[in-house]
């Protein structure tokens, strides 16, 4: 085979592989965008039981940075959700989203609890405890939470990161110690399924591409080797 045919054959085979796989990780998005995702399109946790006798459940406060999002608003790639409910029933449940500074000032001389390793496959939590001897004040008497849920029975929060540096709070509404909860984390990323259909898309035309160009690149040769008549 000449050099041309051999380039056409290799870049052939190149793109029907490129092809292949992106119909397979078209249709793993698209399958986990439908199969594993509730009815709002959010991928959700199991439940999950956080129980510590202190006045708070915080996570360890998380840097965004809305600008390091190149082509979409940070708002397009991801919405976050937190759905809880307390399990002691003579009590009821805030969630609440915090910048740092914030909420330090006003967890300062209160005890609490940040979580610092959190593993939901085996399910494992560890915490950190902060001692304090201040009772804080209710959390729906404030008015720093970047966003917030509270009351009886099951409260959802829903938050699209802003730039900062935030935490997860998770308290009784009144700021009592002793916090049993049972909840559910949730993402919703909104281009899944167009990712997805992208590369069904350019799977199909690559195997197109990537066939005809085989097919053509042995024509070629069958075609030249054959003698005139």
């Amino acid at each position: 085979m000449t050099t041309g045919r051999i380039l056409l054959l290799v870049f052939g085979v190149i793109i029907l592989l490129g092809g292949i796989a992106s119909l397979f990780g078209g249709g793993a998005l698209m399958w986990a965008n439908s199969a594993l995702t509730d009815g709002e399109g959010f991928l959700t946790t199991s439940t999950v039981r956080l129980d510590q006798d202190s006045h708070a459940i915080i996570t360890t406060p998380t840097d965004i940075d809305v600008s390091a999002a190149w082509l979409w608003t940070w708002s397009n790639l991801v919405i976050f959700k937190v759905e809880g409910s307390n399990d002691d029933p003579s009590k009821q449940i805030f969630i609440g989203i915090a910048e740092e500074s914030s909420l330090n000032a006003y967890l300062s001389d209160v005890n609490y609890d940040e979580i610092t390793e959190f593993h939901f496959y085996p399910y494992s939590v560890e915490y950190i405890n902060h001692t304090g001897d201040s009772e804080p004040a209710a959390p729906t008497s404030q008015t720093f939470w970047a966003a917030s849920a509270y009351g009886g029975g099951n409260q959802t929060l829903k938050w699209e990161p802003e730039t900062g540096s935030y935490s997860l709070v998770l308290m009784n509404d009144d700021g009592s110690a002793g916090v049993d909860l049972s909840v559910v984390f949730g993402a919703k990323v909104p281009w899944v399924f167009g990712i997805g259909v992208g590369l069904l898309v350019t799977g199909v035309l690559s195997l197109v591409v990537g066939a005809l160009m085989v097919i053509f690149a042995f024509a070629t040769r069958r075609s030249q080797a054959s003698p005139p008549t």
